[in-house]
Formats: C-alpha cells, sequence, structure tokens
C-alpha cells in the first residue's frame, strides 16, 4: 500500500502528464491551402469546410473539440467564470457564440490563443483564452 505522500506525488505527476498531452495535436495537412499544415493552434478553411458543419462553430467543434474544454482558474473541476473571446482584424467579435453566425467558408485560417496569449495581444485577462479569425479574401 502506498503512503499518502507518494499516492499525493503519483496523482501531481499524472495531473501534469495529462495537461502536458492535453493541447499536442499531430500536424495533419489540409487540402487546398497550398501546403499548408494545420497544427495544434491553426485550424485553415479547407478543414473547416470538409468538416460538413453550417457554421463555423461546429466545424471547430468537430475538428478541434479540445479548443473548448476549459477549467477554473484555481482548480481542475470548476468552471470558469469568463467565456472565450473571439477576435477579428485586432477587433472584439465578441465570445465563442459569435462562432455560431459565420460559415466556415468564409474563414482562411482560426488561430487559438492561450490566456496569457490573448492578455499579451489584445489585453484582455481571461482565464480560458480566445480564437484569432482570419476572414477568406474573395
Amino acid at each position: 500500500m502506498l503512503h499518502a505522500s507518494t499516492r499525493a506525488i503519483v496523482l501531481a505527476v499524472a495531473v501534469l502528464m495529462l495537461q502536458a498531452c492535453r493541447w499536442h495535436t499531430v500536424p495533419v495537412r489540409s487540402e487546398g491551402t497550398s501546403g499548408a499544415v494545420s497544427a495544434g493552434n491553426e485550424v485553415y478553411r479547407a478543414e473547416l469546410v470538409a468538416s460538413g458543419a453550417s457554421s463555423l462553430y461546429d466545424a471547430l467543434v468537430r475538428t478541434r473539440a479540445l479548443y473548448f474544454n476549459t477549467r477554473g482558474t484555481s482548480s481542475l473541476v470548476d468552471p470558469p467564470t469568463d467565456a472565450i473571446l473571439v477576435f477579428r482584424a485586432g477587433a472584439l467579435m465578441g465570445t465563442a457564440e459569435s462562432l455560431r453566425i459565420m460559415r466556415p467558408s468564409d474563414v482562411s485560417v482560426v488561430r487559438h490563443l492561450s490566456a496569457v496569449e490573448t492578455w499579451q495581444k489584445y489585453g484582455r485577462r481571461v482565464s480560458v483564452g480566445g480564437f484569432e479569425v482570419e476572414l477568406a479574401t474573395r
């Protein structure tokens, strides 16, 4: 039987390993993006359109569901107190709900931002990060 301190250490290591694995994604080559590779924090139009979703929100849920996994600022189980923010052309569009009014075909690329990147780029303090959307040029 393990001592209490050993169990605590094993639990702490397991939690850290799970968090480290959480954002690891294998690069996927997207068709029709001139050789662009969709990696962990970027999703290109071809992959979003190929998802078959009618809204950008649904396409992101189908292709990168981990982007929407959130946790509380002080706990692994408590829900966060703020929402994921969406930015376009340097301006705040709203929360992730604003992605529901956009079509995947209207977008060139969506970048997932960590909470730190959201603060550094946009001066917005959130515990869950955000999305940066680039519209396609027609």
